[in-house]
């Protein structure tokens, strides 16, 4: 990476596979009370979609909704030409987002981020104070 370069353009979805497994995130929405107690009916996402979604959001700060959809799942439509391309409206996003909540995303972050340093073992890893 350059001096100018972005963390954020680095980051594919292949390396969010790494970081966040399929499993776990599944684990994490079925013990999401929310996610659990909503009647559900088909919709154009699912709950791993939408929790890459919110990941992708905080990556892609500068996209709106819809660009962050399409970088997570624009690749699909080369894979299935024969489907109709699926479009999901930003309020859509937003929708399905209030639904899924913020429950299973703590889970998420508490079984895989980890502290790498602290103000006592590692304070040139910190800004000001």
């Amino acid at each position: 990476m350059t001096v100018d370069d972005k963390g954020c353009e680095q980051v594919s979805t292949s390396m969010l596979d790494e970081v966040y497994p399929k499993e776990v995130i599944e684990r994490c929405v079925q013990q999401s009370e929310p996610w659990n107690t909503k009647v559900r009916r088909v919709r154009l996402s699912t709950a791993l979609s939408l929790v890459l979604f919110v990941i992708g959001m905080a990556l892609w700060s500068r996209r709106n909704q819809c660009q962050v959809w399409m970088s997570l799942v624009g690749k699909l439509s080369d894979l299935h030409p024969a489907e109709p391309d699926s479009a999901i409206s930003d309020a859509g996003l937003s929708g399905r987002r209030t639904v899924l909540g913020s429950q299973c995303l703590q889970m998420l972050m508490q079984e895989r981020c980890q502290l790498l340093a602290t103000p006592a073992q590692m304070p040139s890893a910190f800004f000001g104070r």
